[in-house]
């Protein structure tokens, strides 16, 4: 009888079997067989993290990912459930927020990778749900967008130092992406043209004159000997490879103009050209630089000396190098994001995904070195692409220098994942004005200096059509018929227009001509 009490009072109502020890599960035994009624079970520490609603921090979920990520058997996040462990359920989640929980680490933490499923839970006025995220350990390290890498300990995340990065690394035998072996075979995948320059050029300059190209190859950790077999390696995939976007989707750069200074939106969104480049890095870089030769426009300006001068918008240097660093020193950990090229009116910008690799950071960017990617950018160096790093962002300064321009702007975002952006700034308004180099001749360099943009419209196409009227001005600088009047009224009384009148008054005949130029003078 006492035997038959004892199992009527066995705790039916526990959400473990008698022989269940929870304390002992791993995240993903937690995350497999989690219910509502655990919650009062499982407590915050090294295997699970509550995260209420409805605001939702998305960096710190990233760095969350990260955490559990780098630790040992990974973690479970659950969102819709407080600290103390009371649920508050994710329905008043709006849909762009439920959609965000499960893509958002594409971009903020791309090396996770998360499973996530809904979890029903009652309240006393509403069912509801809640998300449980399990996020398994990757065995290298994993930082978010940021470039950050974190880990748990106990309850609490703890943001890992460079050093114990390189630590983390090191213990785990982690290797660069680069140096991963790649799912290739050599030779046959590979272009030997490309391989034969790199490995001749080689032999002359280290006066190897008696290796092989595979001896080469493995020296310049491009192959990989492993128990008699050789194995190509994501360096030589990305110098050589017949086709890299195999495995590689991102090994490509996309060259865009757009009319104005922003890409627009929507229907706004129309750039007039619109290329890729793709195939290996030396495919990439040589295409790329034919796309951009034939995207930039040449202008005429005058140089310090008051010379007119005739030049691309940018000078080749600054944006060839921008280019080279954009493919040798990007993550291609971000394996499906290419490189970018974008050209407006007033700049043209250089996007790579990954950021700077420290102690490279914006301050440091002209007296520090440092690579991403070693023995790729070695490999191109000897083919004759790559400067050393601080070398090649100098070129870009000095060159944009010597054309008058400002010096560049480098920068580290967060867009669709961390990027470095380098921006090439054109002076447009000047050089769009000096395009007109007849019209300012006529009229004086000094006065066409002075003139403003509606003005310089104005003046040009008097120039070139003999007349114009003040409804032809109106259409020309967009400005009002009462504006463009005296837009008019005021180039006569600088001496650039002389005015025409009709027969009669506000005869539609009247027009506006040039001004003899000698011995104009500004308008006080």
């Amino acid at each position: 009888m006492n035997k038959h009490t004892e199992q009527l009072d066995l705790p039916f109502d526990e959400p473990f079997s008698t022989n269940d020890r929870p304390e002992l599960w791993t995240p993903r035994d937690i995350w497999n067989r989690f219910t509502q009624r655990m919650l009062p079970h499982f407590k915050e520490d090294r295997r699970i993290e509550y995260k209420a609603t409805p605001k939702i921090n998305w960096e710190d979920l990233s760095a969350y990912y990260s955490a559990f990520s780098n630790t040992p058997e990974g973690g479970v996040l659950i969102i819709g459930v407080a600290d103390n462990g009371t649920p508050t359920g994710c329905k008043n989640l709006s849909q762009k927020q439920l959609n965000n929980i499960e893509k958002f680490h594409i971009q903020m933490c791309p090396q996770a990778r998360p499973e996530i499923k809904r979890i029903p839970v009652a309240s006393p006025d509403e069912e509801n749900f809640i998300a449980a995220i399990y996020v398994p350990f990757i065995g290298k390290l994993v930082e978010n967008h940021k470039g950050e890498a974190w880990i748990r300990y106990g309850d609490s995340k703890h943001k890992l130092s460079e050093e114990e990065k390189r630590d983390f690394r090191s213990t785990r035998n982690e290797l660069s992406y680069e140096l991963e072996i790649a799912p290739y075979i050599y030779p046959k995948d590979f272009r030997l043209d490309i391989i034969q320059d790199f490995c001749d050029a080689f032999r002359q300059r280290e006066f190897r004159t008696d290796w092989s190209n595979e001896e080469v190859l493995i020296d310049r950790h491009l192959l990989r000997e492993n128990d008699g077999k050789i194995e190509p390696l994501n360096s030589l995939v990305l110098i050589a490879a017949k086709d890299p976007r195999k495995t590689i989707p991102g090994c490509r750069v996309r060259i865009q103009r757009f009319e104005g200074t922003s890409e627009g939106t929507g229907e706004g969104y129309s750039p007039i050209r619109d290329k890729f480049s793709e195939g290996n890095l030396v495919e990439v870089i040589k295409n790329a630089s034919t796309i951009i030769d034939d995207t930039l426009h040449d202008v005429t300006w005058l140089n310090k000396e008051g010379k007119f001068v005739t030049t691309p918008e940018y000078p080749r240097w600054a944006w060839f190098e921008a280019l080279v660093n954009a493919c040798v020193h990007r993550s291609y950990g971000y394996s499906g994001t290419e490189a970018t090229v974008k050209i407006f009116s007033d700049r043209m910008e250089i996007e790579s995904p990954g950021g700077f690799v420290p102690p490279v950071n914006e301050q440091t960017i002209y007296v520090t070195r440092a690579a991403r990617n070693p023995h790729l950018m070695d490999a191109l160096r000897y083919l004759g692409y790559v400067q050393m790093a601080r070398e090649g962002t100098r070129r870009i300064r000095d060159s944009m220098n010597e054309y008058g321009l400002p010096d560049p702007q480098f920068k580290q975002e967060v867009l669709h994942g961390i990027v470095v952006r380098v921006s090439l700034k054109n002076d447009q308004e000047t050089r769009k004005r000096a395009t007109d180099r007849d019209v300012a001749i006529h009229f004086g360099v000094d006065l066409w200096k002075k003139l403003q943009e509606h003005e310089v419209k104005i003046a040009a196409y008097t120039f070139r059509n003999g007349t114009i009227q003040v409804s032809e001005a109106q259409r020309l600088t967009g400005r009002t018929w009462g504006t463009s009047k005296k837009d008019l009224e005021r180039l006569c009384r600088k001496q650039v227009l002389a005015f025409v009148p009709g027969e009669f008054p506000r005869d539609p005949k009247a027009h506006y001509v040039l001004h003899n130029p000698k011995g104009l003078q500004d308008d006080e």
